[in-house]
Protein backbone atom coordinates (compact mmCIF):
# COMPACT_ATOMS: atom_id res chain seq x y z
CA UNK A 1 0.00 0.00 0.00
CA UNK A 2 2.84 2.31 0.70
CA UNK A 3 4.47 1.54 -2.46
CA UNK A 4 1.15 2.72 -3.93
CA UNK A 5 1.02 6.08 -2.49
CA UNK A 6 4.30 6.81 -2.99
CA UNK A 7 4.22 5.69 -6.66
CA UNK A 8 0.81 8.46 -6.77
CA UNK A 9 2.65 11.60 -4.97
CA UNK A 10 5.70 10.87 -7.79
CA UNK A 11 3.51 10.93 -10.48
CA UNK A 12 1.22 13.59 -8.81
CA UNK A 13 4.92 15.95 -8.38
CA UNK A 14 6.47 14.62 -12.30
CA UNK A 15 3.12 16.20 -13.82
CA UNK A 16 3.09 19.44 -11.63
CA UNK A 17 6.96 19.94 -12.48
CA UNK A 18 6.29 19.56 -16.26
CA UNK A 19 3.50 21.97 -16.43
CA UNK A 20 6.06 24.92 -15.40
CA UNK A 21 8.26 26.42 -17.56
CA UNK A 22 12.06 27.16 -17.33
CA UNK A 23 10.95 30.57 -16.10
CA UNK A 24 8.48 29.83 -13.32
CA UNK A 25 11.02 27.00 -12.16
CA UNK A 26 14.33 29.55 -12.46
CA UNK A 27 15.69 30.13 -8.85
CA UNK A 28 16.81 33.61 -10.32
CA UNK A 29 15.23 35.02 -13.05
CA UNK A 30 16.30 38.25 -14.57
CA UNK A 31 15.19 40.53 -17.23
CA UNK A 32 17.76 42.66 -19.07
CA UNK A 33 17.78 45.20 -21.85
CA UNK A 34 20.86 45.45 -24.25
CA UNK A 35 23.17 48.36 -23.61
CA UNK A 36 21.65 48.77 -19.72
CA UNK A 37 24.84 48.59 -17.48
CA UNK A 38 22.93 48.11 -14.50
CA UNK A 39 21.72 44.80 -16.36
CA UNK A 40 25.47 44.08 -17.07
CA UNK A 41 26.12 44.53 -13.47
CA UNK A 42 23.91 42.77 -12.09
CA UNK A 43 24.39 39.72 -14.54
CA UNK A 44 28.04 39.74 -13.81
CA UNK A 45 27.23 39.99 -9.57
CA UNK A 46 24.76 36.62 -10.19
CA UNK A 47 27.63 34.74 -12.15
CA UNK A 48 30.54 35.72 -10.30
CA UNK A 49 29.19 35.93 -6.64
CA UNK A 50 26.11 33.93 -6.36
CA UNK A 51 26.31 31.08 -8.27
CA UNK A 52 29.78 29.82 -7.55
CA UNK A 53 28.35 29.55 -3.90
CA UNK A 54 25.24 27.98 -5.38
CA UNK A 55 25.96 25.66 -7.95
CA UNK A 56 22.55 23.64 -8.10
CA UNK A 57 20.88 27.44 -8.41
CA UNK A 58 19.21 27.72 -11.96
CA UNK A 59 19.23 31.03 -13.35
CA UNK A 60 17.62 32.21 -16.26
CA UNK A 61 18.20 35.27 -18.40
CA UNK A 62 15.51 36.95 -20.28
CA UNK A 63 16.18 39.77 -22.81
CA UNK A 64 13.43 42.22 -23.33
CA UNK A 65 15.06 44.72 -25.89
CA UNK A 66 13.61 43.67 -29.38
CA UNK A 67 11.65 39.99 -28.28
CA UNK A 68 7.94 40.30 -28.06
CA UNK A 69 7.60 36.96 -26.70
CA UNK A 70 9.73 37.63 -23.79
CA UNK A 71 8.16 40.84 -23.27
CA UNK A 72 5.11 38.76 -22.85
CA UNK A 73 6.72 36.80 -20.39
CA UNK A 74 8.11 40.16 -18.63
CA UNK A 75 4.26 41.04 -18.29
CA UNK A 76 3.32 37.72 -16.94
CA UNK A 77 5.57 38.01 -14.59
CA UNK A 78 4.47 41.51 -13.66
CA UNK A 79 0.96 40.36 -13.30
CA UNK A 80 2.03 37.45 -11.27
CA UNK A 81 3.68 39.71 -8.44
CA UNK A 82 1.16 42.28 -8.69
CA UNK A 83 3.05 45.19 -10.03
CA UNK A 84 0.97 48.31 -10.12
CA UNK A 85 3.53 50.97 -11.07
CA UNK A 86 3.03 52.51 -14.79
CA UNK A 87 6.87 52.65 -15.28
CA UNK A 88 9.42 49.92 -15.08
CA UNK A 89 13.19 49.66 -15.91
CA UNK A 90 15.41 46.78 -15.87
CA UNK A 91 16.72 44.69 -14.29
CA UNK A 92 13.78 42.95 -13.01
CA UNK A 93 15.34 40.23 -10.78
CA UNK A 94 12.71 37.61 -9.40
CA UNK A 95 13.97 34.71 -7.03
CA UNK A 96 12.65 33.66 -3.54
CA UNK A 97 8.75 34.84 -4.78
CA UNK A 98 9.78 38.72 -4.55
CA UNK A 99 10.52 40.90 -7.46
CA UNK A 100 13.16 43.57 -7.81
CA UNK A 101 13.46 46.27 -10.29
CA UNK A 102 16.72 48.21 -10.61
CA UNK A 103 20.19 47.25 -9.64
CA UNK A 104 20.93 49.62 -6.70
CA UNK A 105 22.62 48.63 -3.35
CA UNK A 106 19.36 47.76 -1.36
CA UNK A 107 17.97 45.15 -3.59
CA UNK A 108 22.07 44.00 -4.42
CA UNK A 109 22.05 43.21 -0.27
CA UNK A 110 18.80 41.39 -0.78
CA UNK A 111 19.97 39.07 -3.18
CA UNK A 112 23.26 38.52 -1.24
CA UNK A 113 21.63 37.86 1.85
CA UNK A 114 19.21 35.61 -0.37
CA UNK A 115 21.82 33.18 -1.77
CA UNK A 116 25.14 34.25 0.48
CA UNK A 117 25.03 32.35 3.71
CA UNK A 118 27.44 29.50 5.45
CA UNK A 119 26.18 26.11 4.09
CA UNK A 120 28.46 24.47 6.80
Amino acid sequence: MKKIFYSFIAIILMITACGKDKYETADILIFTQQGCSHCENAVEFINNRILPKNPELKFVEVDITYDSKNIQILKKFLTKYNFKGNEIGTPIIIFNNQLLMGWNIKNKVKLQKTFEFDKD
